[in-house]
């Protein structure tokens, strides 16, 4: 090397060790809690996200070039083309995406979101870097070929795997990377509607599922800056054109209110229709699952020899809606047309999005109750495109129990907020009739439900009803008569290693209880009360019992009332003969062996649950709680860490955020140490967990 190029490699060793090094303790300062540097890493993954959906826009853009020689192709070039072309070429774009989601990344097939809850609620939030590239590829295919499908589920898809990997190489916590999944969907989904306000409001309440200021405000800043990159790359024009709409006469609120209830009852078609066909082709073992996408391809393709409107994601169905181009008939036959083809094409296993369908379908629903009214309302008639506006934000609404996001949707794609009373009406009609009559499922959530994987929203899963009592009786160490003298008692409970005592009768039927700590009141008592008090003037006939029969489920609800390490086991409620005691630690180990047993692992050790990170319930007055150590408990082991434990707070699962980005669940102990990369899943009383929250 000459004396010239010497300097040169070494100031380029010190200009790159001082990068790592600047690096890493940017890293650790995101990692350490800096909220100003975690909000910058927001506005990257926005910028990010933004890009991410241009991108993806652009692969559809393409792949619709080739398949038919125009961009978003509309019924007219429809019509034009050649049936055999019309039928075949949604078939070999599923053929292609079946190859790709069988044999190379199988989460890229089905609509993308409940994928991302799923992530977030089971795995707290890691999703693949590569799901990125597959998803853009597949969903790009499956709508540019002609598949029912929309494409912003995939966006949402993308923007949370961009959210998951820059997470995951800056190490954040748990907690952190759950809110960077939800940052890059929002940001997904802003750029694709130009919707700033309800890509932040879809990702809190669908994503994520829960609210917190420190979570809100990362995901705003990424969502608005999603839609500055998508608006400086494309403009910044409404997705949809929608004339002006405005209630007409507050006697017109009268059939909104039936839109809405219309609008909840199509929801659950097609929520339901959407899981049933998802089913009917799994059960379908005799076809290869890589075919399967392929034969969803030409069942759309042979409906869209006769309705061409069925193919693509439905963006141009709204405006032609909006418009009025289409007769009563038509519409009716239009929405449920668009519902069967979006249930084929992704149902089958081809790769898309149902929102923007549910847009479609919502629209056209909503322009046939205004067509229908129309002539009965008169001057009250606000026009047939409030009428397409509201469906769409009730149909929303009803299928993804998202109101909020429905209503705020409505506003920012259309930029029209002269309806707002009809849309919330309308949206909230929806949602509440769809809740009810799925016990709070949505097209999202149901399919996760149904396979078994329980997005608990402040419940938790049951896994004490499989055990029963008779399985953990413990013998009575020692019982009493009622007539023991109070002074005989002491000397008993002064030798005995139990804390509780129970007092029965000749038959061996339970009287009452007591307790070490009754006891002990009496040494404060004058000394010849111990010669006249007996047994029965100090026991407490209060305390439950359970019974053999009994599951532990409801053993833990009885815990709650009293404060005690035991409570007895009687043979039946009308038959109170002491047979044993049940223990209060027994039910808490047994509850952690249920977990690592069952399908809760999954949830516990990736996220308690859906989308509420608050405490949840598993028995009145116990909870479950996922707790994030403070700095001040770093580096120190659970015992000396000396939780509140007057009913014993159970640390069930130690979830520890690995280098790679994985999750590892540890069997806790009292030796186990408390690092900033851990969870702590906990089970006590709702007493001592809110004491522990408040840390």
């Amino acid at each position: 090397m000459s004396d010239s190029a010497q300097p040169a490699a070494s100031r380029l060793r010190i200009l790159r060790h001082w990068l790592d090094r600047s690096a890493r303790v940017w890293m650790e300062r995101v990692r350490g809690g800096e909220y100003t540097l975690f909000l910058i890493v927001a506005a990257v993954i926005g910028v990010l996200g933004g890009l991410g959906a241009y991108a993806f826009e652009a692969a559809i853009h393409l792949v619709q070039l080739g398949s038919w020689n125009a961009l978003e192709p509309a019924v007219t070039v429809l019509r034009e083309t050649a049936p055999w072309k019309l039928a075949l070429l949604p078939a070999i774009g599923g053929l292609v995406v079946g190859l790709i989601t069988t044999f190379l990344v199988s989460e890229a097939r089905g609509h993308g979101v409940p994928e991302v809850m799923k992530a977030v609620a089971l795995h707290s939030g890691f999703i693949r870097g590569r799901v990125a590239i597959a998803k853009t590829l597949t969903s790009a295919i499956t709508i540019g070929t002609g598949g029912s499908a929309g494409r912003e589920g995939p966006i949402i898809q993308i923007g949370a795997a961009i959210g998951s990997k820059v997470g995951r190489i800056l190490g954040v916590s748990p907690r952190r990377l759950r809110t960077l999944v939800g940052c890059g969907a929002a940001a997904g989904i802003a750029a694709t509607f130009n919707a700033p306000i309800a890509g932040a409001l879809f990702a809190v309440e669908v994503i994520l599922g829960e609210f917190g200021a420190t979570q809100f405000g990362p995901i705003v800043i990424s969502s608005v800056l999603g839609t500055v990159v998508a608006r400086g790359l494309r403009g910044n024009q409404p997705v949809f054109t929608a004339p002006a709409a405005a209630l007409a006469s507050p006697w017109e609120l009268l059939p909104y209110i039936g839109l809405g209830v219309l609008c909840g009852l199509v929801s659950l078609a097609y929520i339901h229709l959407n899981h049933a066909t998802g089913r009917l082709f799994q059960k379908g073992r005799v076809m290869p699952v890589w075919l399967r996408p392929a034969l969803g391809g030409l069942l759309v393709g042979l409906m869209a020899l006769a309705l061409p409107h069925v193919m693509g994601d439905g963006h141009w169905l709204v405006n032609d809606a909006f418009a009025g181009k289409y007769t009563l008939k038509l519409l009716l036959l239009l929405v449920g047309a668009k519902i069967l083809a979006t249930c084929l094409t992704l149902g089958s296993g081809g790769s898309g999005g149902v929102f923007s369908p549910a847009l479609a379908i919502g629209a056209l629903l909503g322009a046939s109750v205004g067509t229908l009214v129309a002539p009965w309302l008169g001057d009250a008639y606000g026009g047939l495109a409030a009428y397409a506006l509201v469906g769409m934000a009730g149909l929303l609404a009803g299928s993804m129990l998202a109101p909020l996001t429905a209503i705020l949707m409505a506003f920012e794609i259309t930029s029209n907020y002269e309806i707002i009373l009809p849309v919330m009406l309308v949206a909230i009609l929806s949602t509440v009739l769809v809740s009810r009559l799925t016990g709070h499922l949505s097209i999202y959530t149901l399919p996760l439900s149904r396979s078994g994987i329980a997005l608990f929203s402040g419940r938790s899963p049951d896994l004490l009803r499989r055990r029963h009592v008779h399985e953990f009786i413990r013998p009575v160490a020692e019982t009493l008569t009622a007539d023991l003298p109070a002074r005989v008692l002491m000397d008993r409970m002064a030798a005995a290693e139990a804390l509780q005592f129970y007092v029965t009768n000749v038959a061996g039927y339970l009287q009452g209880t007591i307790t070490f700590a009754d006891a002990r009141r009496l040494l404060l008592s004058p000394p010849g009360l111990l010669d006249v008090l007996r047994a029965d003037d100090l026991m407490r006939r209060d305390i439950p019992w359970v019974t053999p029969a009994d599951t532990l489920s409801a053993a833990l609800a009885k815990f709650a009332t009293i404060r005690l390490h035991e409570i007895p086991v009687v043979r039946a409620d009308d038959d109170p003969e002491l047979l044993g005691v049940l223990s209060y630690s027994d039910v808490l180990t047994t509850y952690q062996e249920e977990i690592l047993k069952s399908d809760a692992v999954g949830a516990l050790t990736g996220g308690l649950a859906q989308l509420s990170r608050d405490p949840v319930t598993i028995a009145p007055g116990f909870q479950l709680a996922e707790w994030e150590p403070p700095a001040a408990y770093h580096g120190q082991t659970l015992a000396q860490a000396r939780l509140p434990d007057t009913l014993g707070i159970r640390v069930l699962i130690i979830k520890r955020l690995q280098a790679d980005g994985t999750l590892a669940a540890l069997l806790p102990d009292a030796r186990s140490v408390m690092t900033e990369r851990d969870t702590l899943v906990l089970l006590g009383s709702s007493e001592a967990i809110g004491h522990v929250m408040g840390l």
